[in-house]
Parts: C-alpha cells; sequence; structure tokens
C-alpha cells in the first residue's frame, strides 16, 4: 500500500479552507437572502429609496428645492437605474433588492479575481471571495439584499481597482480606471477608499501619471454634477451636503453593536501585513486600499444615521488582504516553511477563527428566523392596510410602509430632523401640522414613551409632545399607528 505524500495531504488540506469557508459563508446568507423576497421592512433606506426610483421614472426633479421636509443627498444614477428597470419588474424594491444581492455576489467575485490577478492561485482567490461573503453575512447581513445604493456601488470601484492592476498604464487606461470611479461615485459618492488608494499608488509610481489622474477626475466629476443638475434639479450640491452630526461615541457604539469589534483578528493581521507592504510596488495599492478603508470607514461612523455599511470598503480590502496573507503562507517556501510544513495552516486557521468569534458571539439560528419572515410580514401588511384606509397624508416612520400604502412622501424624518437641528427649517411647522390633525395617520415604531427616552431624528420632543395631544393609538398590531384624536376624546388615548 503506498502511503499519499505529506506535501500531497497539506495540498488537500489548503484546498479544504476555502471549501469548508465557502460553506461557511453561504449559511450565513440564508436568512437575508430569503428575506429579500419578503413583503416587510429591512430598514428605513428601503422606503426611501423607492419613492426616489419612482419619482426618477416619472421625470420628477430630486434636486428641485434646496430645503424640504424630503430630501435626496444621493447622487441620481441608482434612482434612475431602479426606476428604469421598474418598468419591466414593476416593484422598485423588489427590483432593488435583487440588484443589491447581485452586486454583494459580483463584488465576492471581483474579490477573488484580484486575489487570482496578484497571486495566479485560485485557492487563495476562493478564500477571498468567501471570506468576503461571509463578512457581509455576519456583520453587514442587514444589508444583504437590501434596496439600497451602496452595494451596486462596490462592482464599479472594485472594477476599477482590477483593471488598474492589470497593469495598463496609458492614457486610454486612466480614463477607464477614473470613468469606474465616477460611475460608482454617480450611485453612492462617498466611496473614497478606492480613488485614494490608486492615486496614492500613483505618485509612487509616476507623479504625471498622478497629475493625469487627477485632471480626468475633475473633469468627469465637473461632468457628472453638470448632468446631475441638469437632469435632476438645480440643487444638487445643497441636497449633498445635508448636515448631520458627529460624534465619536458612535463610533464605539457601533462598532460594538455590529459586532464589528469582535474582528480583531483580520483586522490586526491585515494592518500589519499592510503596513509591511507599504514598499512593496506590486502590493502597495492593495495596502493603502486597506489603511484608508480603515481611516474613512471609522471616521464615517462617527455621523448620524451611518450604520455598519461604513465598514463595507473594510470588508472588501480586508477581504483582499486575507486572500494575499493566506496565498503568501501557502506558497512561500523557507527553511522555516517547508512543503510540508503544519506551521502553513496556522495563518488560515488564525483568519478563519476570526469569523468564527463573530459567529459566536451572535449565532445564526437559520430554521427560526426564517420562520419568523411570514410573521413579520403579516404584520407589516396589517400596519400598511391600516394607513392605506386612513385619509389623506401619512407621517411614517417606517417610510415603507406609507409607500406600499399608496400615500405620498411627505416626511422624511431623519433628513428633516437633521435640517431641524441646524436651523435649516423650522420644525414649528410640522407641530403645528400635527396639532391641526392634517395627516390622517402617523406611524411609528415605538410606543411615545419609549421615543421620549431616545428620540430618533426628526421626532424631538416638540413634535412628540404634540402627536401626544393631538392624536391616539389606533392600530399596534405591528407598529404603531396613531389617528387623530376625536375632538373631547383624552389625550394619548387615555
Amino acid at each position: 500500500m503506498v502511503r499519499p505524500s505529506a506535501s500531497l495531504i497539506f495540498r488537500t488540506l489548503y484546498w479544504i479552507f476555502p471549501l469548508l469557508l465557502v460553506a461557511f459563508s453561504l449559511f450565513t446568507v440564508v436568512v437575508p437572502v430569503a428575506r429579500a423576497f419578503y413583503r416587510l421592512n429591512i430598514n428605513y433606506n428601503e422606503g426611501w429609496n423607492a419613492y426616489n426610483a419612482e419619482a426618477a421614472a416619472h421625470h420628477v426633479l430630486l434636486y428641485g428645492t434646496k430645503y424640504g421636509w424630503t430630501t435626496v443627498n444621493y447622487p441620481l444614477g441608482s434612482f434612475y437605474l431602479i426606476g428604469f428597470l421598474s418598468r419591466f419588474g414593476g416593484d422598485p424594491v423588489r427590483v432593488g433588492r435583487l440588484v443589491s444581492l447581485v452586486s454583494l455576489c459580483v463584488s465576492c467575485v471581483l474579490v477573488a479575481w484580484i486575489v487570482r490577478r496578484l497571486t495566479g492561485h485560485w485557492g487563495s482567490a476562493v478564500f477571498a471571495g468567501a471570506f468576503c461573503l461571509a463578512l457581509f453575512g455576519l456583520i453587514g447581513s442587514h444589508y444583504v439584499g437590501m434596496n439600497d445604493p451602496q452595494m451596486l456601488a462596490h462592482p464599479l470601484f472594485l472594477a476599477g481597482l482590477l483593471l488598474y492592476l492589470s497593469g495598463a498604464d496609458s492614457t486610454g487606461a486612466i480614463i477607464a480606471i477614473v470613468g469606474l470611479f465616477v460611475l460608482g461615485g454617480n450611485i453612492k459618492h462617498i466611496l473614497l477608499p478606492t480613488p485614494l488608494a490608486v492615486f496614492f499608488d500613483l505618485c509612487f509610481v509616476s507623479r504625471s501619471k498622478a497629475r493625469r489622474f487627477l485632471l480626468f477626475a475633475a473633469t468627469f466629476l465637473g461632468v457628472s454634477i453638470a448632468m446631475n443638475m441638469l437632469v435632476g434639479g438645480p440643487y444638487f450640491i445643497s441636497k449633498l451636503m445635508t448636515p448631520r452630526t458627529f460624534t465619536l461615541a458612535r463610533v464605539l457604539h457601533l462598532a460594538m453593536l455590529s459586532r464589528f469589534s469582535t474582528l480583531q483578528i483580520p483586522v490586526a493581521i491585515g494592518v500589519l501585513w499592510s503596513i509591511g507592504q507599504l514598499r512593496n510596488a506590486k502590493f502597495r495599492v492593495i495596502s493603502l486600499y486597506f489603511l484608508v478603508s480603515l481611516v474613512l470607514g471609522l471616521a464615517f461612523t462617527s455621523g448620524a444615521g451611518v450604520s455598519v455599511n461604513a465598514y463595507f470598503d473594510i470588508f472588501l480590502a480586508m477581504s483582499i488582504v486575507m486572500g494575499l496573507c493566506v496565498d503568501s503562507t501557502w506558497h512561500t517556501t523557507t527553511a522555516f516553511l517547508t512543503d510540508a510544513s503544519p506551521w502553513r495552516l496556522a495563518l488560515p486557521s488564525l483568519i478563519c477563527l476570526g469569523l468564527f468569534f463573530t459567529f459566536a458571539t451572535a449565532p445564526i439560528r437559520v430554521r427560526s428566523q426564517l420562520r419568523q419572515l411570514p410573521v413579520e410580514q403579516r404584520q407589516f401588511d396589517v400596519d400598511v392596510s391600516f394607513i392605506a384606509s386612513q385619509p389623506g397624508p401619512v407621517l411614517c416612520e417606517s417610510i415603507l410602509a406609507c409607500f406600499y400604502a399608496g400615500k405620498p412622501f411627505v416626511y422624511d424624518s431623519f433628513n428633516a430632523g437633521c435640517l431641524m437641528k441646524f436651523k435649516k427649517l423650522d420644525g414649528r411647522e410640522i407641530v403645528e401640522e400635527i396639532t391641526e390633525r392634517k395627516f390622517g395617520a402617523i406611524q411609528i415604531e415605538s410606543p411615545l414613551t419609549d421615543m421620549y427616552r431616545d428620540p430618533e431624528p426628526g421626532f424631538d420632543t416638540d413634535i412628540l409632545d404634540a402627536i401626544g395631544r393631538s392624536y391616539v393609538i389606533g392600530s399596534q398590531a405591528g407598529s404603531i399607528i396613531y389617528i387623530p384624536r376625536p375632538d373631547g376624546a383624552p389625550a394619548n388615548g387615555q
């Protein structure tokens, strides 16, 4: 009987890691993928995006006023795309969710492709792509299959990075790279890590090419701003610069809430590798991408309304770095790392341990979560039905409920709250409308008593007081829906 060689055993083990990670990553996204096909509210932004896509489909100006109770503070790219596709798919929410799922898959494939381009090895490429999907499934699951523009933008930035790594350095190639970045920026405008990494790397490679990069970027950016203003309205810049508050406490809060803080091992490996590769021309742009995304991601999380999506560039860059680290361990031979050295398995084991630790902090219970989805849909449908039955406009905290109820979009609580906080809008106007009971209903996610303890943006104490005085609970089968208080009835429905 011929025994397999030690090197054959370890080559087999090297493939087991990526394949096991593929299986694990697919497991992490089962629930969010299934959730995408249910009619329920995943996030505040879903209804906001649906109204904007519908407005774009009907050629309504998105940036027609400087300030208002509804605000579009994203570029128009995704709204016009989803609005166009909705002509064939019907529901812009369902279309947006499908686009988001496809975009996530494409992003993971591009991550793997970048690693394959840099290493020439499929094992480490598959490892990187699977690691990326697992990160989104474990930490960014709230955005998996959600109707939101950001996931659509990432493949364009990754495609630009891949093109840059292909070695094409002609003027035409730089134009194409900048074009992909600007196209992505017309979907989500603050995804800066990839363009900055490429620009910084060009400064090392060739100052002339870096200047061309800036020239083309400025030109394309100017054209983009002009097109957004021409098609979307004259107040594009004002809308994009809608103010919001920033607090350092939010960085730690979001890191703990999203479980990003459990990724200490991959983050530490990524930082050490990136610093060590800054002098390596082959990998420098990737190390810059990771370091810039880490700094900007943590900085952006200090902003009100920012969620785990601020970490998405970190996820993508970290996944590429993890693939490169694993590849260097698997395919570098030294006196210490011989072909059959068990130490070759140490680094991939450590990286996977970081993922499993994140999973252990809040394990995914697929069966129970899948059973809960129909229940949540029924509760949401009850809210939609009740809202649709109320006369006149309705003020919804869950904008998607108003969208499906066929109500006009009259109040964007988050952006309106920011504008009121910075004195760009007068909150007394909305308080007067509530006091005069001009809304057929007001839907909020929590009872008023809870909201007083932690008021949401756009629902400050004056607004909550007005709701308590002028409205009573009409339904609480799903969320809390207030209806105008009949004359003579006690406040707060008591």
